[in-house]
């Protein structure tokens, strides 16, 4: 367990990503704090207020919640962002009722999945999906030019022929 989970979240934010919720690091962190800080993985969720001040909580792992009502929060909320430590980024039937509850008054959710993002943002019609995939070892993989420019073993072959010229 880690203690000071929330503190780690913090200085993600204020520290690394100089306050910017879109941060791919500061996200690693919320997620990896929502795996890591406790006796099993739990939701956790970050809340971005109107001053860029944070709020942050911790539940089970299939539900989040604000124990007790955050103290100062300014609207609008600039951002909420949520894990789903079970690996899959979407929102849920509960999700979208918190974005259409907080509509009025919020501007961007984002749930964190298993190297996944989903964005919600004011006024859009469609929600924005990333997933996170390893680019593949192109050096041992690919087909380069000088696969195709090797000797031709049969002369009257060409390779690159156009069809139309034998018409």
């Amino acid at each position: 367990m880690i203690a000071d989970w929330e503190k780690q979240i913090r200085d993600a934010f204020y520290i690394t990503a100089n306050g910017d919720f879109e941060d791919n690091h500061f996200q690693d962190v919320i997620w990896e704090m929502s795996l890591t800080a406790f006796d099993k993985p739990r939701e956790v969720q970050v809340v971005v207020d109107g001053k860029m001040n944070l709020s942050i909580s911790a539940g089970d792992p299939g539900f989040v919640w604000f124990k007790d009502e955050p103290v100062g929060l300014t609207m609008p909320i600039e951002c909420w962002i949520h894990t789903h430590p079970f690996g899959k980024a979407y929102f849920s039937g509960t999700d979208w009722k918190t974005i259409r509850t907080w509509e009025p008054l919020m501007k961007m959710a984002i749930v964190l999945g298993d190297n996944q993002q989903m964005y919600w943002i004011k006024g859009q019609t469609q929600t924005i999906y990333y997933q996170y995939t390893d680019i593949p070892d192109w050096i041992d993989n690919q087909t380069i030019l000088s696969d195709f420019t090797k000797t031709v073993p049969y002369p009257h072959y060409t390779p690159f022929r156009d069809v139309l010229e034998e018409e």
